[in-house]
């Protein structure tokens, strides 16, 4: 792999995630993929030959985490980078997955860092054809150590995995040292999960069931519009056996926003000028079809107040030191994690909070704090110019002015030159 030239950013403020502070005039040198050196610009050497980068008025981050996406195609897996994502955990994946890993760490493609799942495990009848049967307990250890082979990086569960095959899951998966992450199967309850002490939870799934009195009805849309009545005096409870256990969540707010939109939104939301440039392989595009069909529009206008609930879950969960991740599972792809940002702010965590969930914290869980996640020496090189300070307003996060990815820069003239030069969708967009 030809590594790419040293790259200087001058006069910078540099955001330090962990403390949630600013280290003014500062100067960032970038050489062979990690940052060789970072401190107040005065005492910074600047080699020759190093392509020097004016920082004066804009803030330099660590590259950002979007950890909970469905990558579709290589053009949508740009799309993180030139939001400024260089890291993305893939929720659901196969062998076009692990291609695209490789070629984006050995440089043939320009994309974030690609933590992928293998194909996901549930209990036929199955919810994807490209999902993993597992008929039955036995069938666990044949299907993980596949995985394991092939290179995945953890398993993902879903909702109709039976409880025998959901605990031999997660004793081979510990036993083959993969992680387990995902939705909570129903067989288990969200006190299974904790109990198999699951990696972390996607969409706070499992936690509505025992935070509704009686539990709700079964299926997709019950769950959704049950966020509207939730018992808020069981959230302590279910809070204090969530941090016991050392469970994270990621809780993708904008999945809700996105997919569980009223007619008059979706109509807006296909409207975004971004659309033109993606391939929407996860937009479905007729809602009176597939696992929306029982939605009418009143439901999706209960999941939207339903928000409410799961930001009290949030709040909760914040304040009594859980592990949080964030994540957008939407067909937006990169152009989504700000949007995810503002909801958490919405939610009433802070601008710093939300940056270090979507840096350190993200790190963190992924076991890899000692090599991305901060600004310093020794890091790898991924970093994330902006024009406007996200420690005041997370809206900053969408004035990206240069994204340094693996070391190698791109500025916005580049990126915006990629994006325009992405295929976009397959078919004409016809969404209902």
């Amino acid at each position: 792999m030809v590594q790419p030239p040293p790259v200087a950013i001058t006069n910078v403020a540099v955001i330090d995630v962990e403390r949630g502070s600013l280290r003014r005039a500062q100067t960032v040198v970038v050489r062979a993929g990690r940052i060789a050196a970072a401190g107040p610009a005065a005492a910074i050497a600047i080699p020759p030959g190093t392509t020097v980068v004016d920082g004066r008025g804009r803030f330099l981050a660590p590259g950002l985490a979007d950890m909970h996406v469905h990558v579709y195609t290589r053009g949508d897996l740009f799309t993180y980078v030139a939001n400024g994502i260089t890291t993305v955990r893939n929720m659901a994946g196969d062998t076009s997955h692990l291609a695209m890993r490789r070629d984006v760490a050995a440089g043939r493609v320009v994309g974030p860092r690609v933590v992928t799942a293998g194909p996901v495990v549930e209990t036929p009848p199955l919810s994807h054809p490209d999902n993993a049967p597992l008929a039955a307990p036995a069938d666990a250890r044949a299907a993980l150590v596949r995985q394991r082979a092939a290179g995945y990086d953890f398993v993902k569960v879903y909702n109709a995995l039976a409880r025998p095959t959901y605990d031999s899951v997660v004793a081979v998966a510990r036993e083959l040292g993969l992680p387990v992450a995902g939705h909570v199967p129903t067989s288990a309850g969200i006190d299974g999960a904790l109990a198999a002490r699951q990696a972390s939870v996607e969409h706070f799934r499992g936690y509505v069931h025992a935070l509704t009195p009686a539990g709700p009805d079964a299926g997709f849309r019950a769950w959704s519009v049950a966020w509207t009545r939730v018992d808020t005096a069981a959230i302590p409870a279910l809070v204090a056996r969530t941090v016991a256990a050392g469970v994270w969540n990621c809780p993708t707010f904008t999945f809700t926003v996105h997919e569980l939109s009223p007619a008059a939104d979706h109509a807006r939301l296909l409207r975004r000028p971004e659309l033109r440039r993606l391939s929407l392989e996860g937009l479905p595009r007729d809602r009176t079809k597939g696992y929306l069909a029982a939605f009418a529009d009143a439901d999706f206008a209960a999941a939207q107040r339903g928000l409410d609930g799961q930001f009290r879950l949030l709040r909760a969960l914040d304040a009594a030191g859980a592990g949080l991740l964030l994540g957008t599972d939407s067909w937006l792809a990169g152009h989504a994690l700000a949007e995810e940002a503002a909801l958490m702010v919405r939610a009433g965590l802070t601008p710093a909070r939300v940056l270090r969930m979507a840096t350190l914290d993200a790190a963190r869980f992924l076991g890899a704090a000692d090599s991305m996640g901060t600004v310093a020496p020794g890091k790898v090189a991924d970093l994330v110019l902006l024009d406007a300070d996200p420690l005041r307003d997370v809206a900053a996060l969408r004035r990206v002015r240069a994204v340094v990815v693996g070391g190698r820069l791109l500025t916005r003239a580049e990126l915006d030159r990629r994006l325009a030069a992405l295929p976009g969708p397959r078919e004409p967009l016809t969404a209902r």
